[in-house]
């Protein structure tokens, strides 16, 4: 027992001494040095706001909560977004008057300062009860879909903080369209910040690079933008749910399992937090808005389409690369970037990177992916929300995924039947 004991010993001892020379040998890569003043903290950002969370909710626990304080947290979830509009929009008026020359005097510079202090001070002070309001409006909805445990409680329970969200740095082999690794970084970085360090990476260490804005993150609680309308909001934060939920799930146990994994996750999440937020935003709003094109309005006949001209400029730049002329795929998608500028559609930088990253969500016009609409498919074929969400997330691979589409498929050919029947 003794010898054992030593052994063990012996092996922690030499196991911290290998760590420690490990570790006095360890050089920062060009990268880390260059992101490192940008690094967004997730663990700052848990001890910040994961146990405030809870226990402000502790003090406010209730069997139910009445349709008068319901109706109240409602409407200053309106008003927190209409500030945010208007704080916005003093923001732009007071940068545009830095970097234009339009100089504004002394007394209108004051004044508009001393209003955004005043809807900041005013936001934060809403702030709370807005998250509780539509952490409590997507629960409703979630239990109404059978989202709700043996016990009658939603797990993971809803739970979001509205703030900045992070940036992020996409990397990307050049050689292909590929989203290699995502950084998260602080928010608020500038264009010139930006430049800098994508050239850096480019330069260093020779792949694409993109730093981009974020809606929001599938931290816990999540974090969701608060410069957005409160619709998106809204469905962002039902977004990051239902990343929460997934990752109890095999659909989000295997999302790094491959790119069409990350695809599935992240369009399965879009389009089930669109379904879930916009019942949320109608039930605490009275509105109720469509998706989709509008009815009545065909396509005009020569129009710039901007979904095209992306899909057009993906096909060709994957087209360029698998052919290894990286650089004249570069200059080619910088090009299409200028003509997309000149058709009123402004994007700051696309290289592989851009593609890599907003290639993953299969709705939007930087995808080529065919999961989109098999996704959609299977929600038409679905009894209900909660039955399509549940039998998204058992798949673990994309194999599984399509099989399941196509055996669904020739079921249904044969003996018309729903989804939710058969799973």
């Amino acid at each position: 027992m003794v010898k054992v004991i030593r052994t063990v010993v012996l092996f922690l001892f030499l196991s911290v001494v290998v760590l420690a020379a490990g570790g006095g040998d360890f050089r920062p890569s060009p990268l880390d040095l260059a992101v490192s003043p940008y690094k967004y903290s997730l663990l700052q950002w848990e001890l910040s706001n994961f146990m405030d969370k809870w226990v402000r909710q502790a003090g406010q626990l209730l069997p139910w909560m009445s349709e008068d304080v319901r109706s109240v947290k409602n409407q200053l979830a309106e008003e927190f977004f209409e500030l945010g509009r208007r704080q916005s929009s003093l923001e732009r008026r007071l940068l545009l008057s830095e970097t234009n020359g339009e100089a504004l005097s002394y007394e209108e510079a004051r004044s508009l300062r001393t209003e955004l202090e005043e809807i900041e001070e005013r936001r934060g002070a809403m702030r709370p009860q807005v998250e509780e309001a539509v952490e409590a409006e997507i629960s409703s909805i979630l239990g109404d879909a059978n989202f709700k445990s043996r016990i009658g409680l939603i797990f993971p329970p809803v739970d979001t903080v509205f703030s900045s969200s992070p940036t992020v740095l996409v990397l990307s082999p050049r050689d292909r369209i590929h989203r290699r690794e995502t950084i998260l970084l602080s928010p608020g970085i500038s264009d010139e910040e930006r430049n800098r360090i994508e050239e850096m990476v480019l330069r260093e260490e020779n792949l694409a690079a993109l730093v981009e804005n974020t809606g929001g993150v599938a931290t816990y609680p999540s974090v969701v933008s608060d410069a957005s309308s409160m619709r998106h909001a809204v469905v962002i934060t039902a977004h990051e749910w239902l990343h929460h939920w997934f990752f109890f799930q095999p659909l989000g146990q295997h999302f790094w399992g491959s790119s069409e994994m990350t695809t599935l996750n992240e369009t399965a999440a879009t389009l089930g937090g669109q379904e879930i937020g916009d019942l949320a935003f109608a039930a605490m709003t009275g509105e109720k808005g469509a998706r989709g094109p509008k009815s009545g309005s065909p396509p005009i006949p020569g129009a710039f389409d901007f979904s095209e001209a992306m899909r057009e400029t993906r096909l060709k730049a994957e087209e360029l690369l698998a052919q290894g002329k990286i650089e004249e795929a570069e200059a080619y998608m910088e090009e299409r970037r200028q003509f997309i500028a000149d058709n009123g559609r402004f994007i700051r930088k696309i290289n592989q990177a851009f593609f890599a990253f907003h290639g993953s969500y299969a709705d939007g016009p930087a995808s080529v992916s065919p999961i989109n609409e098999q996704l959609k498919e299977l929600r038409r074929r679905s009894d209900s929300l909660g039955d399509f969400l549940k039998t998204v997330a058992s798949f673990s691979s994309i194999q599984e995924f399509t099989d399941y589409l196509a055996a669904d498929q020739s079921s249904a050919n044969s003996e018309p039947q729903s989804v939710g029947d058969k799973r």
